[in-house]
């Protein structure tokens, strides 16, 4: 849970700003440079036409095109190709700062088109700079990095300007970060950082070196991270912006606790909460009051955890923060757990796993509707490149007519022509429909795997519906019949309630059935969570009986099973623990009795261990019955390896090892 001190993004600020604020003085805000626009003429009035439109851009995108096409009107009749050329930047900057695309990249490639023609190279960077940044934004990183590299050569061409070079280098840098190229990223970033020292740009070095110590924190260097933030805090808070400092005391934090170091972590967090709150930055002090929670939490106090937890909550469910939400309610559950409010800690679990699958739906719908804009983008650019082919192919008739009146020779170098736009045309048809083909496929496919999930869906909710109700009747009758019994049929008694007993464990595996249907693959997260809910039920039954489960924090969360592999791993555990429940603790004489359950990592395997403290027995001796035959099965079947091992007066323990997939990667 760590953050960037600045936004991902260095926007490009248009040449014409610098100019605008010579000819306004200090007349900086709307309603001055409004004024002072009301009268002046000519240039002058184009420049302070487009720095409204710049500054409307982020709060009014209707009053920014308004004064971008008004300077536009202005340019066009004073004949000015660069005036006008910063006016299409201006309507391109106001549909690009409201995440309307496919018109920014419109109006950026008209004044791309027009600033070639009058060679105005550092005009050209901006622009390509510009694009760089709406493909990174549409995912497009091989056209954001091309546009990044050619705007970097003119600039570097061009007097290796201090400023605008370094900014895209660190532009470079943010792709590769997205795509989780590391190596790269420092690479460039550090590029950036040299120049700046160079340079002595104080806010440059200050804003690079946090963004270095972000890094770091994602590769898990921790002492560097550190290191650079803390420079870079000392850099925010000599400059006079105190407002991110809190980010770098965050990743501080982040960094001690993953140390160990958590009484340096605790005053961390405690500080940077403290400058969040006077800031009034309720997005990020939701963030570190859950990373704070966790710190009190390495401390055994569950109570101001809890607290910080809570606060967390009320911020975030009023501001709908949904992706902090899960992370708190799941922390929650943990801590209520570790102090041994089962009941509470269950009920925070549920909540978490629904907030999570709803937030699920809520992104794959997102996935969805993306996926359909570059659909329509694709669309546009090709309606776009028809209307081009039509207007080209006018031309070429009206060019047809005039060159027969003057020659065969121009007729001959007129049908070349033709066939040279023809096969151009052609070409750029084909592409085309290989790229409308391509998103086709793209949308069949995520049709497809829909009407699989739906089609899971259905038949979980059958075997529910109709199998679990008639489980349920079966229940409901048996009962009936057991108190309609006379006392003296005992026998039949017992053992109507031996079914009844026998058909609510067929109902519980019948849910677990159901769970594991629900899902193509099922994440550790989720077992682990299944597996809890499994203990702290078999805990309400056996209150005399004390069970602990341990999980390595190695372990990654989002670790992958297939759905098979994670419902064997499961009822493996759950078998061993029933097994315990039932055998272990008939002839015990222990002051406690005690159920242990841990799961492990190495590189290559997970391991497994279910233990108890019971009264053992010799295992030469035992025939293995239906429960053991089965554990052994499934730990076959996951290519695992099992080993039993007990002795009289010493317990059981179940152990297992199951191979790591090694094509998943974290």
């Amino acid at each position: 849970m760590h953050t960037n001190a600045m936004p991902k993004k260095y926007a490009l600020l248009p040449i014409f700003l610098f100019f605008a604020f010579s000819l306004c003085g200090q007349a900086t805000s709307l309603d001055s440079l409004i004024t002072v626009s009301k009268q002046q003429k000519g240039e002058a009035l184009v420049l302070t036409l487009n720095e409204i439109s710049w500054q409307y851009r982020n709060i009014q995108v209707d009053s920014a095109l308004w004064y971008a096409k008004k300077a536009f009107k202005v340019a066009e009749l004073l004949g000015d190709e660069k005036l006008n050329a910063a006016a299409f930047n201006s309507m391109a900057s106001a549909f690009q700062a409201n995440a309307v695309y496919d018109s920014a990249m419109y109006y950026h490639k008209k004044s791309l088109k027009i600033n070639k023609g009058i060679g105005d190279s550092i005009a050209i960077g901006n622009t390509l700079n510009n694009l760089g940044i709406i493909n990174d934004e549409l995912g497009n990183f091989e056209a954001s990095l091309e546009n990044y590299f050619k705007a970097l050569r003119i600039y570097e061409n061009n007097g290796n300007d201090q400023k605008l070079v370094p900014m895209v280098l660190s532009n470079i840098g943010i792709v590769y970060k997205k795509q989780e190229d590391y190596d790269k990223v420092l690479h460039y970033y550090q590029q950036a950082l040299a120049i700046y020292k160079n340079s002595n740009n104080v806010f440059g070095i200050t804003v690079t070196t946090g963004n270095i110590g972000s890094v770091y924190l994602r590769l898990k260097k921790f002492q560097e991270a550190i290191t650079y933030a803390e420079n870079a805090a000392q850099g925010y808070q000599e400059l006079g912006y105190t407002r991110y400092v809190p980010y770098m005391l965050n990743n501080i934090a982040v960094a001690q606790d993953s140390l160990g170091h958590f009484e340096k972590a605790e005053k961390s967090y405690e500080k940077a909460i403290e400058l969040f709150i006077n800031d009034g930055n309720d997005y990020e002090l939701a963030n570190t009051r859950i990373g704070y929670a966790k710190n009190q939490s390495n401390f055994k106090r569950y109570t101001k955890a809890i607290s910080e937890l809570q606060l967390a909550l009320i911020t975030i469910q009023e501001k709908d923060f949904k992706e902090f939400e899960i992370n708190a309610l799941k922390l929650l559950s943990e801590i209520y757990f570790k102090e041994g409010n089962f009941e509470i800690a269950y009920t925070t679990q549920q909540e978490y796993i629904e907030k999570k699958e709803a937030l699920f739906q809520i992104e794959k719908t997102k996935s969805i509707l993306e996926l359909e804009s570059k659909y329509q983008s694709a669309k546009k650019e090709k309606e776009l490149s028809v209307q081009k082919a039509k207007l080209a192919e006018n031309q070429l008739e009206l060019n047809k007519k005039n060159y027969i009146i003057y020659s065969v020779l121009g007729l001959a170098f007129l049908l070349g022509l033709i066939g040279y736009l023809l096969n151009g045309r052609q070409k750029l048809k084909n592409k085309q429909l290989v790229k409308e083909g391509e998103l086709k496929t793209a949308l069949v496919q995520i049709e497809t795997q829909n009407r699989l999930q739906e089609q899971r869906l259905r038949i979980s909710r059958d075997l529910h519906d109709n199998i679990g109700s008639q489980l349920t009747f079966i229940i409901s009758t048996i009962d009936t019949l057991r108190y309609g019994l006379k006392s003296g049929e005992s026998v039949i008694k017992d053992k109507l309630g031996d079914l009844g007993v026998f058909t609510k464990t067929t109902i519980n595996e019948l849910r677990d059935t159901i769970w594991a249907m629900n899902k193509e693959s099922i994440t550790f997260e989720d077992l682990q969570n299944r597996i809890n809910n499994f203990i702290m039920t078999a805990n309400k039954v056996s209150e005399k009986i004390k069970f602990d489960f341990d999980v390595d924090s190695e372990i990654e969360s989002n670790y992958t099973f297939t759905a098979i592999e994670g419902i064997n791993l499961y009822r493996v555990i759950q078998e061993s623990v029933n097994n315990a429940l039932k055998y272990a603790f008939i002839n015990s004489h222990n002051k406690t009795d005690k159920i242990e359950v841990s799961i492990n990592k190495s590189i290559d395997y997970f391991h497994v261990e279910i233990t108890d403290n019971g009264g053992g027995f010799n295992p030469a001796k035992m025939a293995i019955g239906n429960g053991m035959a089965n554990i052994k099965k499934r730990v076959e079947d996951m290519n695992g390896v099992l080993n039993l091992k007990s002795q009289i007066g010493h317990g059981t323990s179940v152990e297992f090892k199951i191979p790591v997939n090694q094509d998943y990667e974290n």
